[in-house]
């Protein structure tokens, strides 16, 4: 279990929230499924509760995301829980106010970002019953921005994107 990971199971224990970790996605077929697959990718925590897969993501590869967009669009609840991109943008389409004070060092966004997204997670009973039953499309909505936002960034070091 990464740090991260940690941070967000011993916050959700602190407040008396039921998890599990380590917990099947109920996918039979998936893209990247080998000869050699024996179990189906696993969600890093589910809140039984609201029937919802928590994917805690560090460094977006381009396989990572691939995977998240393609686990969004299931039939499940699916929430993408980013923790080291600065370019993650958690406060799209959230139910809770975005902090008026942003932390202007790098270390201070990430802490602000990631704590943002504990909250919404330790909130969800009083969240809209919309949020709940649209996060995966929410969760979509945020890996699609910051796929935007990292092509723009190309763009911006490269001239146009191929």
């Amino acid at each position: 279990m990464s740090k991260l990971e940690q941070r967000i199971t011993s916050q959700l224990s602190d407040h008396g929230i039921d998890f599990d970790v380590q917990i099947p996605v109920p996918l039979d077929n998936y893209p990247w499924k080998t000869l050699r697959t024996k179990t189906p990718p696993k969600s890093d925590i589910y809140l039984p509760e609201f029937e919802l897969y928590i994917e805690v993501k560090g460094f977006m590869t381009y396989r990572a995301v691939s995977k998240l967009s393609y686990l969004s669009r299931k039939h499940y609840r699916y929430y993408i829980f980013q923790g080291t991109e600065p370019q993650w943008n958690p406060f799209i389409h959230s139910y809770l106010p975005k902090p008026e004070v942003f932390k202007s060092t790098k270390k201070g966004e990430m802490d602000a970002i990631i704590n943002f997204q504990i909250e919404e997670l330790i909130n969800l009973e009083k969240a809209p019953k919309t949020f709940i039953n649209d996060i995966s499309t929410i969760s979509l909505e945020r890996l699609k921005n910051y796929v935007t936002v990292k092509i723009d960034e190309y763009k911006e070091w490269n001239g146009e994107w191929y």
